[in-house]
């Protein structure tokens, strides 16, 4: 599996990952070549490489392992003759898989049922819970962080567990969507959230909002909210994974439109749980047809 992007893409790049492996009886590989820096800038398009911190079970993968599939994507003679002849067979029984454009969110079961070849290299992200729901326990395991919260996150992870039936996590996110990308992703509108608080109050009757943002001081002076609150900013993009886990403890959850504060809710998942999502994810796109679990409300945008 060719890992890249943020968090969110790289925990669903390994899910499936994590399913193939296991209905073919083959080890996982990832291929981690996609980072090549070590200090994030989201605005930029700078990720870092973060499962490391899960308790996943994957080897990484070499050069060597990878050589004859980079060759598939060079601008060369052979890379021109493979991409053509490619196109007379399905994208599902290729040696080299890559999703199509704009089906990251669209479930194609052929993944899941065909045969594959000796050696396959995935490209894509695969944003649907449908490819692994049959292994979710597995999935849920693998995604425990190896490590104990430091004393900032213990102390954090305590109080939203003391309010564990009124603990509400929203998730903005701003700062790289108020680039270039926002023709791609757009930023979703304030009356969003409060559409989902006005929601969320008839059932929670005293919430406690934790916010999460990728750009905290934004969301603090542009999120006007009547409840307890506590604006969450001390972990960073370094330290992501520990926001998902504060995220995860909470009980209720008010996402964005980001893969990050879905695996929030996802891994969150409790006995009466509410999560809301935007019906559109990319705002300039139809609704993504397998992106949310069937139990979560969309709020029209």
């Amino acid at each position: 599996m060719r890992i890249q992007e943020g968090l969110g893409n790289q925990l669903f790049q390994y899910a499936l990952g994590k399913q193939l492996s296991i209905i073919h009886k083959r080890p996982l590989k990832l291929d981690l070549s996609h980072f090549t820096q070590t200090d994030p800038d989201p605005r930029k398009g700078i990720r870092i490489y973060c499962l490391k911190h899960f308790n996943i079970h994957a080897q990484i993968a070499e050069p060597e392992d990878t050589a004859s599939f980079q060759k598939c994507f060079k601008n060369n003679l052979y890379g021109k003759v493979w991409r053509r002849t490619g196109r007379l067979v399905k994208y599902y029984k290729r040696s080299c898989i890559i999703e199509p454009p704009k089906q990251s969110w669209v479930f194609d079961p052929n993944l899941l049922n065909g045969s594959l070849k000796a050696n396959v290299y995935f490209v894509g992200y695969w944003q649907t819970e449908k490819y692994f729901t049959s292994i979710e326990n597995i999935i849920r395991n693998d995604f425990i962080l190896k490590d104990v919260p430091d004393e900032v996150n213990r102390k954090m992870l305590a109080e939203i567990d003391f309010d564990s039936s009124s603990s509400v996590c929203i998730h903005v996110r701003h700062g790289d969507n108020a680039t270039p990308k926002v023709l791609e992703h757009g930023i979703l509108p304030l009356s969003y959230y409060y559409k989902a608080i006005e929601d969320l109050i008839k059932t929670v009757k005293s919430p406690h909002f934790y916010v999460f943002s990728d750009d905290p001081e934004w969301a603090k002076e542009n999120l006007r909210l009547d409840y307890p609150s506590t604006f969450v900013s001390h972990n960073g993009d370094k330290k992501n994974y520990e926001d998902l886990r504060l995220m995860s403890y909470c009980k209720h959850h008010i996402i964005g439109n980001s893969t990050f504060s879905w695996w929030g809710a996802w891994l969150g998942k409790k006995p009466g749980q509410l999560v809301y999502a935007p019906k559109r994810y990319f705002l300039h796109i139809d609704p993504p047809l397998d992106l949310y679990p069937a139990s979560w409300k969309l709020i029209e945008i």
